[in-house]
């Protein structure tokens, strides 16, 4: 069954529209399932309290610094493997997804050795109440335990994707978002046999779900032999420096990005502990246009990869204009949406007057900006990684996202604007990320990078 699929969507040779769109609509739908894992586990806090959800939503930029740190291996394999596929190269795709793997192992204890020991550090500088700062820790504890975990679920589907297998993985994903459902309040509530662990059950709930992931990519790999750990040394195994010097630049950044927000999380902290709920809230909403766009993006990495391997650039620049017409409509559509029904959407996380108040404010604010955001995710995260282009993610992503924590402080505290500034800085940012990536984007440079010299 697979192998016809497989035949039937021919990736360097078929009509560039429908094979991106067959390509890429499962991804859509995968990405927004792994933002209904953090919205599930959003709705079940709030009903533990608004300093629970305060506190969860000063962790969750931590919990992001993490995630984003897998692309220091995941970026590779994009790049990697599905250029490997496009040249027709099976045995040396495996092999170098089975390396990968390994690395992805390493990569993970070692951040788990990194970040474990700093969590309540972290957490406490925030300033958020005793009650928040508790739950904050507890949270980010276990997802800073299990990074090994999330790396592996990360790396596993990164390589099916890359293989241009995008069905299989919103199989997975859907079952395991429906395990996350049912686990979630059992473990936070401490249902039936269960003890009561509030936020720590959430995080728990989160991990095993990705665990039972992981172990299923495994089987389907093992089974279609795309996976192999032989040929270390031989020709055209991407080596781990490598797979650094690719990922580095959009790992830092999305590190970087997350750490950001924890500072201008210690900035919103200023105005209440709703304010930080609200941010948080407001990011879960604006997560459903960013994991659609990003899903797109990742579909397109894998199509504009192995259209390069196959020598056929221009394939991968009709698909980028087709994907950034699909998302410019898709996001303007989200934002109206969301700015319509703002109050109700924020008030199914709490209904705390204050908390919606703020909550209403940032979509107003914020939501505006997304059709560009959506712009900059699927030039960046999909053609850029897709070619191996990384490198502007850190000369141009990084320096505009660190300018948030000084113009967050100016806007918010200095000129008076309260929260709307910290609102205003994230929309502003946003923006002039877009216009410099729409730049990059129309020369041809990113068309010309080499993997394995």
């Amino acid at each position: 069954m697979f192998k016809a699929r497989t035949a039937r969507l021919d990736i360097t040779g078929g009509p560039v529209r429908e094979t991106l769109l067959r390509l890429a609509l499962p991804v859509i739908v995968l990405n927004i399932l792994k933002a209904g894992y953090n919205i599930v586990d959003m709705f079940w806090i709030g009903r533990l309290g608004a300093d629970y959800l305060a506190g969860v939503s000063g962790s969750v930029f931590l919990v992001w610094a993490i995630h984003g740190l897998s692309h220091l291996i995941t970026t590779g394999i994009t790049a990697g493997v599905s250029r490997n596929a496009g040249e027709g190269r099976e045995d040396l795709a495996a092999m170098n997804a089975g390396r990968s793997l390994l690395h992805t192992v390493w990569v993970g204890l070692l951040i788990t050795l990194l970040v474990y020991p700093l969590a309540p550090l972290l957490i406490r500088y925030v300033g958020m109440s005793a009650v928040a700062t508790v739950a904050g820790i507890q949270y980010l504890e276990v997802m800073a335990a299990f990074t090994v975990v999330i790396f592996l679920m990360f790396s596993l589907h990164s390589i099916m994707i890359a293989r241009g297998d995008t069905v299989m993985p919103v199989r997975v994903y859907g079952a395991t978002f429906v395990l996350n459902i049912v686990l979630s309040p059992v473990l936070m509530f401490g249902i039936g046999p269960f003890p009561r662990l509030e936020t720590r059950g959430a995080a728990y709930a989160t991990i095993v779900s990705y665990l039972v992931a992981c172990l299923w990519f495994w089987w389907l790999m093992r089974r279609r032999g795309w996976v192999s750990f032989r040929g270390a040394g031989l020709p055209g195994i991407i080596p781990l420096r490598r797979y650094i010097s690719l990922g580095y630049p959009i790992a830092l950044t999305g590190m970087m990005f997350s750490f950001i927000y924890f500072f201008i999380a210690n900035v919103t902290a200023r105005f209440g502990d709703a304010a930080v709920g609200a941010m948080g809230i407001g990011h879960r909403v604006e997560s459903i246009a960013y994991f659609f766009s990003f899903g797109l993006a990742t579909g397109l990495s894998s199509f504009v990869g192995q259209n390069i391997g196959a020598g056929r650039p221009e394939r991968a620049v009709e698909a980028t204009r087709h994907a950034l017409r699909v998302v410019a409509l898709l996001s303007l559509f989200y934002t109206v949406f969301t700015m319509v029904t703002a109050p109700f959407l924020v008030s199914l996380f709490n209904d705390e007057p204050g908390l919606v108040a703020f909550g209403v404010a940032y979509i107003y604010i914020v939501m505006p900006a997304e059709v560009l955001q959506s712009l900059l995710i699927v030039i960046e995260d999909g053609a850029f990684t897709g070619a191996g282009y990384t490198r502007p993610s850190f000369t141009v992503s990084l320096p505009i996202t660190l300018a948030r924590i000084p113009l967050a402080w100016f806007l918010a505290v200095f000129c008076g604007f309260g929260a709307g500034g910290i609102w205003a800085t994230i929309a502003l940012t946003m923006a002039l990320n877009a216009f410099f990536f729409l730049a990059l984007y129309r020369r041809d440079d990113w068309l010309k990078v080499k993997i394995v010299s």
